[in-house]
């Protein structure tokens, strides 16, 4: 985004703002409940974890709403008895003002008015303390808090991800719920198994093992792909079997990569975690999600130079668990020398290093808090 179109969306955001105010007349609705998730691409991540466990325990009694970019395609929620709204109409305006709680696991909307007596949760979308997400200075900073500012309460992975991403790095002082994230529940109770099953029956893996290549986001640029075949043999020589070498692109890059399956448009990136056998990223928070099922993860870093100059690290990448590569060979080498044991034994030491919060529960515990905001009281026998 180029210095003159930030000017503009600042200014046209806090336009909107002044021009909204009017709305905050409107009583606040206290049964009525927002979520997004990344600014309404997808109904995924954490906030499609809490939807459901709130539906679970709610009884009916709350109006729970998804507003998306294109409603069109997730209409299928209304079955649900799940309001479904595009997040460019004024029926998404009204209900943003007049929700009693808005959960996103992202930035909010900048233009829309901060009003008292609503409760903003956000549960953000990465897990553990990995690449930096400090600030840009001037504009671009500016914009970015604009969108984060009013938050009643994070959610937080550990107590690593609460002090260096939310206090340090986010300056937030407010209250943060250190329960895990919702989204990987699945990955830490062993229930990844049973949702494991269900995706490789929709792709028709039958008895092929998957390796999930999913790298991050990046600036102004795309991640050097791994030598599929090599990968591939490798896999193969190590756990046996035949390999299916996916790709999955983050929900904010562009453009597809060599693989057997392009799975970037899947819907739900936990649900393919579940399903891979083996995971290869870069820098991407995934690969805490993934260490939580104790399932082999590797990390490809062709530009780690670059990266760690640009970008940098709250902890030092060498004192991750996961086997380091930034070559072909080198991704080879530690795919064959892969140790379970002493794999296993890395992956404890690092969630207690980084005072891991994963407690298998946090859809539960947040659906929880959800409804107290909400002055509700859970209908007991639903869980």
């Amino acid at each position: 985004m180029t210095r003159a179109r930030l000017l503009l969306s600042c200014v046209a955001s806090h336009a909107a703002r002044a021009l909204l105010r009017p709305l905050a007349l409107l009583p606040i609705r206290k049964n009525r409940v927002l979520f997004l998730s990344f600014r309404g691409k997808q109904y995924s991540c954490n906030p499609k974890y809490v939807s459901e466990a709130l539906q679970t325990i709610s009884g009916g009694r709350l109006e729970i709403v998804w507003a998306f970019h294109e409603p069109q395609k997730f209409r299928f929620l209304e079955r649900e008895g799940i309001r479904v709204l595009s997040d460019r109409s004024l029926r998404f305006l009204l209900c943003a003002l007049t929700a009693r709680v808005v959960c996103t696991n992202t930035y909010y909307k900048p233009f829309l008015p901060r009003r008292r007596g609503q409760f903003y949760l956000r549960t953000w979308h990465g897990g553990g303390a990995y690449k930096r997400v400090d600030y840009p200075k001037g504009l671009m900073g500016h914009y970015i808090r604009m969108q984060q500012e009013g938050a009643d309460l994070y959610l937080s992975s550990s107590r690593a991800f609460t002090q260096m991403t939310l206090r340090e790095a986010f300056g937030y002082r407010g209250e943060v719920l250190e329960c895990g994230m919702p989204r990987n529940d699945l990955l830490v109770t062993g229930a990844w198994r049973s949702a494991a099953k269900r995706v490789r029956e929709q792709l028709s893996l039958n008895e092929a093992r998957l390796a999930l290549y999913a790298p991050t986001w990046r600036e102004g640029g795309s991640a050097a792909q791994p030598d599929v075949e090599r990968l591939r043999s490798a896999l193969s020589a190590r756990f046996g079997g035949t390999w299916v070498i996916a790709f999955r692109g983050h929900h904010a890059a562009s453009g597809a990569q060599r693989a057997d399956v392009d799975l970037t448009a899947y819907p739900d990136m936990q649900e393919l975690l579940c399903a891979a056998d083996v995971l290869i990223t870069d820098y991407s928070s995934s690969i805490w999600d993934m260490s939580l099922a104790g399932k082999p993860a590797f990390l490809y870093c062709r530009d780690l130079a670059s990266y760690t100059r640009e970008r940098d690290f709250f902890t030092d990448i060498a004192s991750w668990p996961f086997p380091l590569s930034q070559s072909d060979a080198e991704l080879e080498k530690n795919i064959l020398s892969f140790d379970e044991a002493a794999y296993a034994k890395a992956i404890a030491r690092h969630h207690e290093a980084l005072g891991s919060c994963e407690s298998g529960s946090a859809s539960l515990i947040t659906a929880r808090r959800i409804l107290k905001e909400c002055a509700l009281k859970e209908e007991t026998g639903r869980v």
